[in-house]
């Protein structure tokens, strides 16, 4: 479940990487989605990515426990 998802955050909770940009929040968020395509320029951004990322920027959103949740 959630291959892009699970991936990135494993990524992030090692330090390999970050949520640095936009691009980062896209990948882990949106990746698993069927209606996003990496790399495209139009990049709508749904209502479940604005409440995702804003929880996330505020710490209200555990990365590891939701990996937890989908294992």
């Amino acid at each position: 479940m959630f291959p892009h998802y699970a991936r990135k955050a494993r990524e992030i909770l090692e330090g390999v990487s970050g949520l640095a940009g936009e691009e980062d929040f896209r990948e882990l968020l949106c990746g698993d989605c069927p209606f996003y395509h990496h790399g495209e320029e139009e990049n709508e951004e749904c209502g479940s990515y604005r409440i995702l990322k804003t929880l996330l920027m505020k710490g209200a959103l555990d990365l590891e426990a939701i990996l937890d949740a989908l294992e």
